[in-house]
């Protein structure tokens, strides 16, 4: 039997959304899609976010990043709606109020949501949450570049790698390291000084944060049947991996074993981190609508200024 598959999670991009005092909100048009089969095209819009213009555009191209549908969420508010309906009746019944139970239900229910009806979802996304949550996909990718760059260069990846970790804001070393440096000497032993120390912390930020993504309390993954009609192929019953999520998609990307790797633009002006879509690929991608890479461009004009050639790559003999 097939392993379950990511590309029939379907998403809908939001390409009519507006703001408002701070929110991301979702308009009307909606067009699905399958993030599954844009992998590595979606981990380079988020690396793209970092203010409030990028996180329109951003949703506007790829969809809500969908934190207030997350599985935790929805259930607390779900726990909250419960908790005052109780409450409330309970305190009602002992001052021997003629109440009963469904009309107490629809004043909480009118309560958090004047609007009617049960969608109790918040009407948008603080824009905050995303540039913030861009923030950790960049720090999450650079931590991904440098373990793969010890299996190349050893001596390299601990230098960048020592750089990296102490030039993080306190604020990010507390998000991601979560234990500080001193404990961390102490526990690694008297070889901390050793290149090998920084390895040891980009795994403790890794494992983590996969232990964070799989803790039982997130929910946010699960498996579903595919019930459609033989399609393409595809058999009835297969195995689907659902998200709750755009952010989770993200997460799973990044945090799953064989996930898309990052490298970084070998424009020396940019030195950002991008996901190849192709296995040559040496600059970041284009931006949406334009053909070649800027970074590209810009690196190509300033070696023809200064006499250099761009070394061909030797393709393997057959």
């Amino acid at each position: 039997m097939a392993g379950p598959s990511i590309y029939y999670w379907s998403w809908m991009k939001r390409p009519d959304v507006k703001t408002e005092n701070g929110l991301i909100i979702k308009g009307d048009e909606i067009e699905p899609y399958h993030p599954g089969e844009h992998q590595k095209e979606l981990l380079n819009a988020v690396q793209g976010i970092y203010d409030d213009k990028t996180a329109i555009e951003f949703v506007k191209q790829w969809g809500m990043l969908g934190f207030a549908q997350s599985a935790p969420e929805v259930e607390e508010r779900s726990n909250q709606i419960i908790g005052a309906v109780e409450f409330t009746y309970a305190t009602r019944k002992k001052d021997n109020q003629d109440i009963d139970f469904k009309s107490v239900h629809q004043e909480v229910l009118q309560f958090f949501n004047p609007n009617g009806g049960f969608n109790l979802t918040p009407i948008g996304e603080p824009i905050s949450d995303i540039v913030r949550f861009a923030q950790w996909v960049r720090c999450l990718s650079e931590v991904k570049r440098l373990l793969n760059l010890y299996q190349e260069d050893f001596t390299a990846a601990a230098y960048e790698a020592k750089e990296w970790i102490n030039n993080l804001s306190p604020e990010w070393y507390k998000v991601l390291v979560k234990v500080n440096i001193k404990i961390l000497q102490e526990q690694y032993g008297p070889s901390h000084t050793e290149p090998g120390f920084y390895k040891y912390i980009l795994d403790i930020i890794l494992h983590g944060s996969q232990r964070s993504f799989s803790h039982r309390s997130e929910r946010g993954v699960w498996i579903q049947l595919r019930t459609s009609p033989i399609n393409n192929g595809t058999p009835t019953g297969q195995p689907i991996i659902q998200f709750d999520g755009l952010f989770r998609f993200i997460e799973y990307l990044l945090l799953v074993e064989g996930g898309p790797s990052p490298k970084r633009c070998a424009d020396p002006k940019c030195r950002q981190l991008f996901f190849p879509t192709k296995a040559d690929q040496e600059y970041c991608p284009p931006p949406l609508g334009v053909k070649r890479s800027r970074c590209e461009n810009r690196h190509g004009q300033w070696m023809r200024r200064n006499g250099i050639q761009k070394p061909k790559i030797k393709k393997e003999a057959k």
